[in-house]
Order: structure tokens, then sequence, then C-alpha cells
């Protein structure tokens, strides 16, 4: 028999439902939600922090490039008025 309990979690319904999963041949009803138990959802949060790591060492990279070429910009921006100002 498959037992279901529904709980409010952030304005929404989740329900949680036993069902059997094997540990070490022995098979034990676990609570899962979306058919997701406890290791599943950590493994899948651990996933999820990685990929994020990885999204802000790339957003960091981008950053420092795009603040190089504004760099180079204004070095050439004065380049352009100091040429302006005393005819270079």
């Amino acid at each position: 028999m498959i037992e279901t309990k529904t709980y409010p979690l952030f304005s929404e319904l989740m329900t949680v439902t036993l069902q059997p999963r094997k540990i070490n041949n022995t098979v034990y009803d676990i609570p899962t939600v979306d058919g997701m138990d406890r290791v599943q959802i950590n493994n899948r949060l651990h996933y999820i922090n990685e990929e994020m790591s990885k999204l802000r060492a790339t957003q960091e990279a981008l950053i420092a490039m795009r603040n190089q070429l504004d760099r180079h910009n204004e070095a050439q921006e004065m380049d352009d008025l100091f040429d302006e100002m005393f005819g270079g």
C-alpha cells in the first residue's frame, strides 16, 4: 500500500509518497517527493551547486575581459584627446 501525505511548501503543495527502494538487497518504503528520495534530491542539489560555481567563474572571467576592454577604450580616448589638444 502506498502512503501519500501532502504538505504546503512555498505556497505549492508537495506530495510525499512512500516508494520502494532497494538498499543492501533489502526493499524499504522510502519517502519521496516527485519520485525523488532524499539522496537523489541531495545529489541533484550538489550537481546544481557545481554548475552554479562554474557559471560564476565564467561570469567573473567575462567581467574581467569587459573591464579590460573598457580600460583599453579609456586609454585610447585619452590618447585621442591628447592628439586633439596638442596636434599629435
